[in-house]
């Protein structure tokens, strides 16, 4: 290869970076991820962060962080798990082995199951330890960017009841994150002090019926409304109910299942999809 033909790949490629900088400036970045019947949410900040929630269950996570990060950056900032439930963590395992994480956000929950100790072993190998979070705390990510845990059980048999909640805020938008939470649970949360309300919601356990009270949703008021659920997945998600309650709301529907990844930017005023 010449010279003049290595210094060219060279420049296309400083235009390339340049460019994908310049597009995404200021803007907040949430991509949904098309992971089957999971959730995995990858979030990227104006300042270049990536946070991660949930990892789906399986390695297409890799997949898809590939198709929605660019090339050169493997670094995870903040991981965040929601609850340790194979369709939320099997994506993980594999993480790890890819990508730097610099930081790993858990609830206190800490299950005598084998993919809990199988996940424990990983973070041993990589030398990682897991910050255990309480609801009330936050993150200053930015000057107009922070995190906040709404949620953040432990004590509850049912994993889905011990979902790390939390609400991210950029500006003016608000997005509420809510794992596979169940309606039982919506009820503390419309009782702790935090305010809910969010332009945007992650509808909890992909849009199953025990999940997303009206009440819920009526405090929270969300104008878009995501759903993470699988093609055809064997526990019907969405639940007709779920919609409907969404639809009184007049709250604004997308589905993995229907629409693939979602992508939503965001300048701190609006928001709009992609």
């Amino acid at each position: 290869m010449s010279k003049i033909i290595k210094i060219s790949l060279v420049i296309f490629l400083i235009i390339i970076i340049l460019l994908f900088s310049l597009y995404n400036k200021n803007y907040l970045q949430l991509h949904f991820l098309d992971v089957g019947q999971g959730d995995a949410i990858l979030i990227r900040t104006p300042q270049g962060q990536n946070i991660l929630i949930d990892g789906g269950a399986d390695n297409l996570l890799l997949h898809r962080l590939g198709e929605s990060m660019p090339w050169w950056d493997g670094t995870i900032d903040y991981l965040v798990i929601s609850h340790y439930h194979a369709d939320h963590m099997m994506g993980l395992m594999e993480l790890l082995n890819k990508y730097k994480v610099k930081n790993i956000l858990v609830t206190a929950h800490q299950p005598d199951d084998f993919l809990f100790s199988v996940w424990q072993k990983s973070l041993e190998k990589y030398s990682l330890q897991a910050t255990i979070v309480f609801a009330g705390d936050s993150w200053q990510l930015a000057e107009d960017l922070s995190m906040q845990v709404i949620s953040a059980d432990s004590q509850h048999e049912d994993y889905n009841d011990n979902s790390l909640v939390l609400k991210l805020k950029y500006k003016n938008i608000s997005v509420l994150l809510t794992g596979d939470l169940p309606s039982v649970e919506e009820v503390g949360l419309l009782h702790n002090g935090f305010d809910l309300s969010s332009e945007i919601l992650k509808v909890a356990h992909h849009g199953s019926k025990y999940s997303s009270s009206l009440e819920f949703l009526q405090a929270v008021r969300p104008k878009l409304c995501i759903i993470q659920s699988g093609i055809n997945n064997k526990f019907n998600h969405p639940h007709p109910e779920t919609l409907e309650r969404l639809s009184q709301v007049d709250c604004q529907v997308l589905r993995n299942d229907l629409e693939g990844i979602i992508t939503i930017l965001s300048d701190g005023q609006t928001w709009w999809s992609v």
